[in-house]
């Protein structure tokens, strides 16, 4: 047997160690002594993981029992104040409260600090439980450890936090401000459980800016307006035809004293007519030195008012987003699932035409197949915007679908997974006049919406393009917002309760609606189109 030298010359020093210096009455051998040491070990790792797995809690054993109990406590309390936050109002309200300026700051404070204190209560437990005479090996095993754990809880909080900057920088770029002159005021929310108690409608202009590469000035490819019934959800879609002629400006914009009988220029000659999607350009290029130099865009804000004449709606907000950038936008969502028209061949991708309107030859690449199925964001650009074998009216019926599929489509957890490259897109293409501070109310409105109605108010196909009556726009309008909600409708997205399923091979195509016939009631289901 050892000596009480040899045994315990380099090993009695912890209280552990020096009660079982001697068990029984007897001397402890080395290799009792290794066991304890091992045990001690054992004891070391188990709390710093547990420190890991919750803040504070490894600490408790220890002599630094009330800190432990004290950070996981606050831990828990934090938690549960956050769940509430959360889940309060639906999981869409609860985060959009995390979107907005105070929100993401503290979400910022919460992750850095968060992290600090966790970190902390790792390390923390580590010293407490190290024993002052374990071996070089023993040192290494526990330190590689706890290293392991700091890592397991610092990289995520990092992440987070990167995310949180990457999320504010985005929306710097993308809320912007609205111009607030010739009476340009949004009807916003107010505060508590009901925001919209004192705003029984609101009305969103969507824009898709054709202001990619090849073209030198801003063209709205694309004018949706969506109005919302706060208080039921019923919503209704009203596309405003690019080509639409003699469109009024308001008595206070500069552009009425030009055009007092509406938006018409024949002496331009062909290929330069004076159409809806060219407001944007003729005020913010060719008349541009009418407006006030504050007024930073002029384009957006005088399309605004002209859609709001035509329509008889007050604009609220407008959000405006750049095609060249939609593509990026559905790949991140890993495509969307919908039902592409007939007949045969199908949509075309590409093709343009000559000044006679016959399609140039070689100029269409490929089609885009009828039936149900998934498009990336390439197709899914080319399904909304092919226009070379179809109508204007025929091509807004598929805006208004790909809308709908979406909405009813966007998988949060696969956006989350191209968080960053989904904010990057969304910051070039994407702008907004919705204040941050305003998103908790818009996702209450969203939720809302859900339990809607989706319609559809069909000005296309109810008035001339060349000389439209404008007064009919107003009244199909006002029609289909004061229609009775309907409880056995479908809800907005009902048409894709099958979409994530994978589509048959055998899918009928569908002959998509003549344009040219006049719909017998000007206000349908959205869903009939699509």
């Amino acid at each position: 047997m050892a000596t009480k030298d040899e045994s315990l010359s380099d090993d009695a020093a912890t209280p552990e160690e020096s009660s079982d210096a001697t068990r029984g009455g007897r001397e402890v051998t080395r290799h009792e002594v290794r066991q304890l040491r091992a045990q001690q070990l054992r004891r070391a790792l188990t709390l710093t993981g547990l420190s890991t797995l919750w803040p504070g809690i490894g600490l408790i054993p220890t002599r630094r029992r009330w800190l432990g109990i004290t950070l996981a406590l606050a831990s828990a309390a934090t938690l549960i104040v956050l769940l509430f936050m959360v889940m309060n109002g639906g999981i869409v309200t609860g985060a959009a409260r995390f979107a907005t300026k105070r929100g993401l700051l503290s979400l910022l404070v919460l992750f850095i600090v968060g992290a600090l204190l966790w970190v902390g209560g790792i390390l923390l437990t580590a010293k407490e439980t190290s024993g002052r005479r374990w071996s070089p090996r023993m040192r290494w095993v526990h330190r590689a450890f706890t290293a392991a754990m700091v890592l397991i809880v610092a990289l995520p909080a990092a992440q987070a936090a990167r995310y949180v900057v990457v999320t504010q920088n985005a929306f710097n770029k993308i809320f912007t401000d609205r111009y607030a002159g010739r009476g340009g005021e949004a009807r916003g929310p107010s505060g508590g459980s009901d925001p919209w108690k004192n705003v029984p409608r609101v009305n969103v202009l969507l824009l898709g800016s054709d202001a990619g590469k090849g073209r030198i000035n801003v063209r709205t490819d694309s004018m949706m307006v969506v109005s919302v019934n706060t208080k039921t959800g019923d919503s209704t879609l009203i596309s405003i035809p690019r080509n639409l002629q003699r469109v009024p400006f308001p008595a206070n914009n500069p552009l009425h004293k030009v055009y007092p009988n509406g938006f018409h220029c024949p002496e331009r000659g062909n290929g330069q007519e004076c159409l809806m999607d060219a407001v944007w350009v003729e005020a913010d290029s060719v008349h541009r030195d009418l407006f006030p130099k504050d007024e930073a865009n002029p384009g957006l804000d005088t399309t605004r008012e002209v859609i709001s004449e035509i329509t008889g709606l007050h604009i609220d907000y407008t959000t405006v987003v750049d095609l060249s950038g939609f593509q990026q936008l559905v790949d991140a969502m890993g495509g969307v699932y919908i039902n592409v028209p007939g007949p045969e061949p199908g949509i075309p991708i590409g093709g343009s035409l000559t000044s006679w309107g016959t399609v140039r030859p070689g100029s269409i690449t490929g089609y885009i197949k009828p039936g149900y199925q998934k498009l990336d964001g390439r197709l899914a650009l080319w399904y909304s915007r092919s226009r070379v074998a179809s109508t204007d009216d025929d091509r807004m019926r598929r805006q208004r679908c790909m809308v709908n599929a979406l909405v009813d489509q966007a998988d949060p957890f696969k956006m989350v997974t191209k968080f960053t490259d989904v904010m990057k897109v969304a910051e070039k293409n994407i702008q907004i006049d919705i204040p941050q501070d305003d998103l908790p109310a818009f996702a209450t409105l969203v939720n809302t919406m859900k339990k809607g109605n989706l319609l559809t108010a069909n000005v296309t196909d109810s008035v001339s393009h060349v000389r439209p009556d404008f007064a009919k726009i107003r009244s199909i309008v006002q029609s289909a917002i004061n229609r009775p909600h309907n409880p056995k409708a479908p809800k907005p997205g009902g048409t894709a309760t099958t979409s994530t399923a994978t589509p048959s091979k055998t899918s009928t195509p569908t002959t998509a609606p003549s344009s040219t016939t006049t719909s017998i009631d000007p206000v349908t289901d959205t869903a009939a189109h699509c």
